[in-house]
């Protein structure tokens, strides 16, 4: 195990995992109810009304409305934008390829996030493993290609994974993980608020009960999961991150085959299970890595 998470408590390491399988389940149950509801709402509109919900539930729950300042709101606007760009560009995605799929290809996203602070020349094969994980992802099982459209969307995602990271990390210390997460969400409920929340709820007024589903997506698919995650991410490194997040795309086929009753060929199944073991890899080699506080400033 890395240094850091083998150091930990063992109350610590085991909280923290429960936290982040607790998320993934939430995540994938709630994504793969978000779908069936995208026939009414449309991708755009359910990621207006799950964030909403979500940051709703969140600052009424944290009571951060005690937390606001202009220092505050600078702080986690960055955050923000990334959750309001991946849960966007992710449910863009869903709707044109399968969830198996789609997470695999967001989680290139902290993936190679882990390979920008690497200074091992082990490190090349398990970027090899990542890009024939993406072959085999997008390779053909017949005359059709995957929608390309759809998979740009997920690549969209998987920056915006990395960026949510980052930008989580930075609010470490300086916020609590219940009012970033419950901010950070309110932020980006901000942004999609009249694009995306507002034609959707409109519709939902007229199907009361698609619109209460709507609600247990917001809470499933952000709203727990984002506090879960804020929880563990105060306890973990982003390696020690890594490793844990990469059971989300064995989680998401699985949601996709029995919730969704998706199919993946084998050839593709193979191709999830090369990117898991790339991120397995590149945090359980030995070797130094570089916190993410000495990693490249990203543009502003």
């Amino acid at each position: 195990m890395p240094a850091s998470f083998a150091n930990s408590p063992v109350k610590e390491r085991l909280l923290a995992l429960t936290q982040l399988v607790g998320s993934m389940i939430c995540l994938q149950f709630g994504s793969s109810l978000a779908k069936s509801l995208f026939p009414l709402f449309g991708a755009g509109g359910m990621v207006g009304l799950r964030t909403a919900f979500a940051a709703i539930a969140l600052v009424v729950f944290f009571r951060s409305w005690h937390a606001i300042s202009r220092r505050t709101l600078r702080l986690v606007l960055p955050y923000g934008i990334a959750i309001a760009g991946m849960n966007l560009c992710f449910y863009l995605a869903l709707e044109r390829i399968p969830l198996g799929m789609t997470v695999a290809i967001e989680f290139t996203g902290p993936l190679f996030l882990a390979f920008i602070g690497s200074r091992r020349l082990a490190d090349i094969g398990w970027i090899i493993l990542t890009v024939l994980g993406l072959c085999l992802l997008l390779k053909p099982d017949t005359a059709a290609l995957p929608d390309m459209v759809g998979v740009v969307y997920a690549v969209g995602a998987a920056i915006c994974w990395a960026l949510y990271i980052v930008f989580g990390k930075r609010m470490t210390g300086k916020l609590s993980p219940g009012h970033a997460c419950a901010l950070g969400l309110l932020s980006s409920a901000m942004i999609l608020f009249l694009p995306c929340f507002t034609p959707a709820f409109l519709i939902g007024l007229h199907h009361p009960l698609l619109l209460g589903m709507a609600v247990l997506v917001a809470l499933s698919s952000s709203a727990l999961p984002y506090a879960l995650e804020m929880q563990a991410m105060h306890r973990l490194s982003a390696r020690d991150l890594g490793v844990l997040y990469s059971l989300e795309p064995v989680c998401a086929a699985c949601a996709g085959i029995l919730l969704l009753h998706e199919t993946l060929s084998l050839l593709r199944m193979g191709g999830i299970l090369c990117i898991v073991l790339a991120s397995a890899g590149t945090v359980l080699t030995p070797g130094r890595k570089r916190p993410l506080n000495e990693q490249p400033e990203l543009p502003q």
